[in-house]
């Protein structure tokens, strides 16, 4: 008996799901340092190539474009797919729609895209496609184990935070950014798988990966310089917003080029030239962030403005083209994510404010809090997600004693940016796109069920030629309030509700006289059986009608009414499960 008692508790139901968890941050792990093991060799290469003659400047502007150029051949000819989904947007609309389906491509193929593209000097971050990947691997295992949606999802969630955990190792950021991005609403009893699947994928990227961190800073902040960070946070909010717009607008011109190779040559060769003039949009870009960090400059200042002097000059076009670039290299045909031109983004700007105030004569100031605080910042404001900017930052930086300035620019950039763009960049490419990026649960329920699962099939119903009196007497022997009318073959003609013909139940005169052609009033708006009950609420609301026809091929096959779509709502609603 303790065996059964211990198999039921342990290994099924919820401690299943427990285990999947771990097994989904591990595999996740697997594939993320694959991919940042790919990305780093052809960055070696690429710098190799770099350093063999001074011409090669001309020619290293032009390797990203041959990273898009290898991904749409490998998308077209190898995955043999006309659409490939770079952004997280996808993932967000499967868990708000509560499917949790991804494709089981996408499980292995930014592995590969998202490697050569970045890898090769794609202006755009890998922590999108490791986010995409786990997410992709989450939610297979959970269709081959054949699990609930519920499970899906959650495993979808696990996933994405092991990928953000193993590509930053950082396990609180990957667990927030599954709670605040990817999935719909906050579960607290999810929170545990969450935490098993990003703690299992940092320990194990830890022990795999011994490549280069990303920074690691110990900075103090003073209390009188909270002003200060008031302003980073405001000014942050003001670049996220922009971020978003630009990368909207960016995707939206693109998309007018219908052909790929089109839009991959126009991009590429707009590219070329803002590498050739701006080097430092190149890759993630987080060597000129440590550069800043570390207070050497000299690294930073290159291309054009190749003078200390013009550092000032340099830094706002740095963190205000970023995006556009970024955009382009995604739009182009590359692959990648809006991560890592984030956290670029925020530094430069962090520390063009930083040596604005210093020239202003403000005493006291530290680079690095301005660097860390502005990352944050702008992150939190392109995600609208405040707490994943906070921790992720502590995390990745080891600056915890940064929590407080962390919390008041990622706060205030989060505000300003959600009063200035509705939705974050990936739900407002979803919006693009023509979707729903919040939809409703009592939305989502009802576009689940369909008419027939709920229909009336038993109804009474009348011939053209039955007279008045005869319907009355079947009126009292029967309770139902509204009667279709039908030909000999099913086909529906009218309906004749049953006020109608309680107005002549006095009238026995005409009991004889009146057929029920006479009484019939033309059908409300028909209804399908394989319509859905989104639909069938829809029509009800639109016309302030209780009942509709359902009709295939012109045939009657039943009756809807609003109190059935009513109940059957409430009973989904009281029966729905939790994610764990």
């Amino acid at each position: 008996m303790f065996n059964r008692i211990f198999q039921h508790r342990i290994f099924g139901g919820k401690g299943k799901l427990f285990a999947l968890s771990v097994l989904v941050g591990v595999i996740t792990t697997f594939a993320v340092v694959a991919l940042k093991m790919l990305a780093q060799f052809f960055h070696r290469q690429t710098a190799e190539l770099a350093q063999i003659a001074p011409w090669m400047q001309w020619v290293v502007p032009a390797f990203p474009a041959v990273g898009i150029l290898f991904c749409i051949v490998f998308v077209r000819y190898i995955l043999r797919r006309d659409k490939y989904v770079k952004s997280l947007d996808m993932v967000i609309q499967s868990t708000t729609e509560g499917h949790g389906k991804i494709p089981f491509h996408h499980s292995f193929a930014h592995i590969i895209t998202s490697g050569v593209a970045v890898g090769l000097g794609g202006s755009a971050g890998l922590e999108a496609p490791s986010a995409l990947t786990g997410s992709a691997i989450g939610s297979n295992i959970a269709r081959w184990l054949k699990l609930s949606r519920e499970s899906c999802v959650l495993l979808l969630a696990c996933g994405g935070s092991a990928g953000i955990a193993a590509v930053f190792n950082s396990p609180i950021a990957g667990t927030l950014f599954a709670c605040e991005i990817l999935l719909p609403s906050m579960s607290l009893p999810a929170l545990a798988p969450l935490l098993m699947s990003s703690a299992a994928a940092t320990l194990l990227a830890g022990w795999l990966y011994t490549g280069p961190q990303f920074l690691q800073t110990a900075v103090q902040w003073k209390m009188v310089n909270v002003p200060y960070y008031v302003l980073v946070g405001l000014i942050a909010g003001l670049v996220s917003a922009y971020i978003i717009k630009i990368t909207i607008l960016v995707a939206r011109h693109m998309h007018k080029l219908r052909s790929v190779w089109i839009r991959g040559l126009v991009g590429s060769v707009i590219l070329y030239l803002f590498f050739l003039l701006f080097p430092q949009l190149m890759g993630e870009g987080y060597q000129y962030i440590a550069a800043l960090a570390y207070g050497e400059t000299g690294r930073v200042t290159a291309g054009i403005l190749n003078h200390p002097s013009m550092l000032l000059v340099l830094l706002p076009l740095l963190f205000l083209l970023k995006p556009l670039v970024s955009g382009l290299t995604l739009e182009s045909g590359g692959d990648g994510g809006i991560f890592g031109p984030s956290l670029f983004c925020g530094a430069m700007m962090g520390y063009f404010l930083y040596k604005v105030l210093t020239l202003c004569g403000i005493p006291g100031l530290t680079p690095g809090v301005f660097i860390c605080t502005g990352m944050g910042g702008i992150l939190a404001g392109v995600m609208h997600a405040p707490l994943t900017g906070i921790f992720l930052i502590a995390e990745l930086t080891g600056g915890f004693q940064l929590l407080l300035p962390l919390m008041i620019v990622s706060g205030l950039s989060c505000f300003v940016s959600k009063n200035l763009v509705r939705y974050n960049v990936y739900k407002s490419m979803i919006v693009e796109k023509g979707g729903n990026p919040e939809p409703t649960e009592a939305s989502l329920i009802l576009e689940q069920i369909q008419v027939h699962q709920i229909m009336q099939t038993d109804m009474v119903t009348f011939r053209q030629n039955q007279r008045l009196g005869e319907l009355m007497k079947i009126m009292l022997e029967v309770k139902q309030s509204i009667y279709p009318v039908v030909e000999e073959d099913g086909t529906l003609s009218g309906i004749i509700r049953e006020e109608d013909m309680r107005r002549f139940v006095y009238k026995e005169t005409i009991h004889n006289l009146v057929l029920a052609c006479d009484l019939m009033l033309p059908p409300e708006p028909i209804l399908h059986s394989d319509d859905t009950l989104k639909d069938a609420a829809l029509f009800f609301d639109r016309i302030r009608c209780w009942h509709l026809p359902v009709c295939d091929n012109g045939r009657l096959v039943g009756m809807l009414s609003k109190a059935d779509v009513l109940d059957c709502f409430k009973e989904k609603i009281s029966s729905k499960p939790e994610l764990f």
